[in-house]
Parts: structure tokens; C-alpha cells; sequence
């Protein structure tokens, strides 16, 4: 659906092309003039314009380059019944985008119109993406060799395979997970491998919305309807209609933006700040926090249901250790590949790695692999050049008389390394016998085995 003015003073073929683009599901409005139709545009969002050339004052002509400085991305379809290859010429360069002869065919029209749309898509998105960093190349995979994020990919996959007829038929998607491990890639996965790749895909970082400006920024806003709304403006929720919109971090979600978009799930419908109607919207929608929605207080528990019906929990990097070395060398390539540099981890480096903790997950071990690939030192990464702060083994020991000693570093140190190396340290004293270890620890069988297992530590 898109919303046409059409600018023509022969008043009966224009109120014949309205009800025919009526009837293919479009809104649609009439002016006579070039000004008329210039006046409206600052009244109401238009995807496209189909203008006459010639026209009573201002001409079609001049009329363009307005309608292209006001937005560029309006596509705007000329039609005349005096055509010459000069006017078509200077009508395509002054930025129409496509050209049609008198008498008009309606579903030539049509046709013609659907094209604008594609491309007014097409020059929108790239609009947006041009002020975001978009990862691509090979991180468009995941690395899954741990059974957790192999159960996290079995979801994904079958997220990717989904095949409903349209964009908002598919159920809302929450990914949970600490910050840093890859939730934005697998809503890019997700989207980009799915039936409606080449639909917009806008993301939205909830904590960076404009306080107070939440809601016109996800929904659009009507002229007037606040301070400097000096023209309406369609949302990020229209932008990604046919597509997907994904929503990081909402549990920063303001209490109105969370209202609506309640109903956006629920009716598939938005209103734009001060609008008066309602606007159907067609779109998935994929959501992520690194929070506990459930016990948020700030968060209603009617949308946190709505959203919580289908999930992934992407497990954090120190519960995935398998994947770790693979991960690094991954980085390694591409930045080396980035930098003009070629280097492979030491046995030193892995078992560095694979020891630290990651408080800050994929993200943080992919921002260190590009540190030491710029780097020249040598085309070994060394435990020197990683520069973690703690090394696996040394936090925690205990004495042949079972006295437990911790090394607290003036940096500090991370609570699931200590647990993790006083269990380690605990199975060692006990020589790897579980029930002992636990029995010493004050815990059960069962909440050990569990540990060892988290832990990888078999």
C-alpha cells in the first residue's frame, strides 16, 4: 500500500485514476495544481506523485525539483499528452521515475506505480543504512560447536525456514542474552536468509531513542502535532513495512512506545503521533535484551507474554568454550584480510583464551583480535599481546592441608571465574571425585555435575 497524490487538472481523469488506485489498496488524494499538490505534500507523508507536465501556473517540470528537495525519496511518475524526447529527458534528470503518454491505461498506471514503490523502497533503505555500521563478509555465520549454541541454532534454523505469506503473519521473536553476544547477527541471520531478504531490515537501538520522542520516532508523527513538528513524518514501523523491524534492548522501551507497540502486535495497526486514523503495517518484528523482562517492573507483563511466545537464549561466551578458538581465528582472517596481516594463535594464546572469562562476550574477543591484528609483532599471537587480565589457574588454590587461597588483583576479578576455579581446584584436591568435591563445597551432586558441565571442566 502507498500513498499517491495525484496532480492533474483534467478533474474527471484524475478521480478516475484515484478510484482505480483505490481499488488496488493504495490511498490516494487529488490536486489541480502544482501548488495545490506542493501544499498537501507538507501536510501528509507521499510515497508517490503522479504529476502533469502541463499545468495551470506552476509547471510539472518545476514542480519536480521542489518535490525532490522537499524528499528526495518521493517517486514521482510524469504524464502529458503533448510528449516530446526533450521533456521526457529533462523530466527524468530533474529525478522523475518513470514517464507515462496520454490517454492513460489504469493498469499501465498500476503497473507504473509499483515500480515507483520498489524503488522509493529501494532509495529509502539505502538512506538509512548509509548512517549505520553494517557488519557483513564472514560474520554472517555463527560458530556452533557447544551443544548450547547448537540448540540455539536448530531455533534459528527453523526461524529462517518459516514460510507465512506475509512479513506479519510470522510471530514476534524475543533473543535473550547478556550484552555482546551476537543477538543484532542473528536478527540479521534471520531476516537476511528468510523469504523476505530483500525487504527492508531496520534496527533500533531502544537506549539511544530520544527521551520523550520515542513513540514519533517508532510510529511517525503528523504536522503539529508537537514542537517542531513542522511536516509529518512516517515512523521506523512504516520504513520497514514488508520487511522486518528489530527492536535491541527493549527493555529501555518508554511506557507509551511499549503501549503501542502492544497494539501493533495485536492489530497489526499503528497511529502516528496527533494522527487521527489508524494505518495497517505488515512486518516482522524481533526483539532482544540482555535484561529479565519478567520481574521488570518497567515493562509491561502483557507485552513481555507477547513477545516471550517464541525465544532464543543466546548463552554467553564462557559457557560456550568450544567455540572460542574458532571464533578468534575467524577474526583473525578477516582483519587480517582488512589490515594486510597474517596471524595464527600460539598454543600459549589459546589456552589463554580459552581460560578468560569474557565478560563482554563475542564482541569483546572480536575487538581484541582486531587489536593484535594491527599489531606487528609477529605472525603469532602471544599471551603478551592479549594482555587479559587474569590467567585461568591463579585466582584460586588449595593447599595440601586444604586451606583455600584467592589472588584478588587490584583490577578485580570476575565471580564466575573464582566459582569456576574452586570447583577446578576442589575436583583436583579430591582427585576428580565429584561427590567428595561437592560434599566439601556444601553442595549436591546434581548442582556440581551441573557446574562441570557449564564449566566444561569433564
Amino acid at each position: 500500500m502507498a500513498q499517491i497524490l495525484i496532480v492533474e487538472d483534467e478533474v474527471l481523469l484524475a478521480k478516475s485514476l484515484c478510484r482505480s488506485l483505490v481499488g488496488k489498496g493504495h490511498d490516494c488524494i487529488t490536486a489541480t495544481s502544482a501548488e495545490e499538490g506542493l501544499a498537501l505534500l507538507e501536510k501528509m507523508p507521499t510515497d508517490i506523485i503522479i504529476l502533469d507536465i502541463q499545468l495551470p501556473g506552476m509547471s510539472g517540470l518545476e514542480a519536480i525539483q521542489k518535490i525532490k528537495n522537499f524528499d528526495p525519496n518521493i517517486g514521482v511518475i510524469i504524464v502529458t499528452a503533448f510528449a516530446t524526447m526533450a521533456s521526457v529527458v529533462e523530466a527524468m534528470r530533474a529525478g522523475a521515475c518513470d514517464f507515462l503518454r496520454k490517454p492513460l491505461d489504469t493498469e499501465e498506471v498500476s503497473l507504473a506505480v509499483e515500480r515507483a514503490i520498489d524503488d522509493a523502497r529501494l532509495k529509502q533503505a539505502i538512506s538509512y543504512y548509509r548512517g549505520l555500521e553494517v557488519e557483513k563478509t564472514d560474520e554472517d555465520r555463527l560458530v556452533c560447536n557447544s551443544a548450547r549454541m547448537k540448540s540455539a541454532m536448530t531455533l534459528i534454523e527453523q526461524m529462517v525456514k518459516m514460510d507465512l505469506a506475509e512479513p506479519s503473519d510470522y510471530p514476534p521473536l524475543l533473543l535473550l542474552g547478556e550484552t555482546g553476544t551476537g543477538k543484532d547477527l542473528v536478527a540479521r541471520i534471520i531476516h537476511y536468509h528468510g523469504k523476505f531478504s530483500q525487504e527492508a531490515f531496520i534496527e533500533v537501538n531502544c537506549s539511544t531513542l530520544p527521551k520523550g520522542l520515542e513513540e514519533a520516532e517508532l510510529f511517525g508523527y503528523e504536522k503539529g502535532s508537537f514542537t517542531g513538528a513542522n511536516r509529518s513524518k512516517r515512523g521506523l514501523f512504516e520504513a520497514a513495512t514488508g520487511g522486518t523491524i528489530f527492536l535491541n534492548e527493549i527493555g529501555d522501551l518508554s511506557a507509551e512506545a511499549q503501549v503501542k507497540l502492544l497494539t501493533v502486535i495485536e492489530h497489526k495497526t499503528l497511529r502516528r503521533v496527533g494522527g487521527l486514523r489508524d494505518i495497517d503495517v505488515n512486518l516482522r518484528i524481533i526483539a532482544a535484551t540482555n535484561r529479565d523482562l519478567k520481574d521488570s517492573s518497567a515493562f509491561r507483563e502483557d507485552l513481555f507474554y507477547r513477545l516471550n511466545n517464541m525465544t532464543i537464549d543466546l548463552p554467553p561466551l564462557r559457557e560456550r568454550r568450544e567455540d572460542i578458538v574458532e571464533l578468534a581465528e575467524m577474526f583473525l582472517v578477516k582483519f587480517g584480510r582488512k589490515y594486510g596481516t597474517r596471524k595464527t594463535l600460539s598454543d600459549e594464546a589459546v589456552s589463554v583464551l580459552t581460560s578468560y572469562s569474557w565478560p563482554g562476550n563475542v564482541r569483546e574477543l572480536r575487538q581484541l583480535m582486531e587489536r593484535v591484528t594491527f599489531l606487528d609483532s609477529g605472525d603469532k599471537v602471544t599471551p603478551a599481546e592479549l594482555n587479559l587480565p587474569v590467567a585461568a589457574g591463579s585466582a584460586v588454590s588449595i593447599s595440601s592441608s586444604g586451606k583455600i587461597d584467592i589472588d584478588f588483583p587490584a583490577e578485580g576479578i570476575n565471580l564466575e571465574t573464582v566459582e569456576r576455579e574452586l570447583i577446578t581446584a576442589a575436583l583436583k584436591f579430591c582427585k576428580g571425585n565429584a561427590s567428595e568435591a561437592a560434599r566439601r563445597l556444601g553442595i549436591g551432586r546434581e548442582a556440581i555435575r551441573y557446574k562441570i558441565k557449564k564449566y566444561n571442566l569433564d
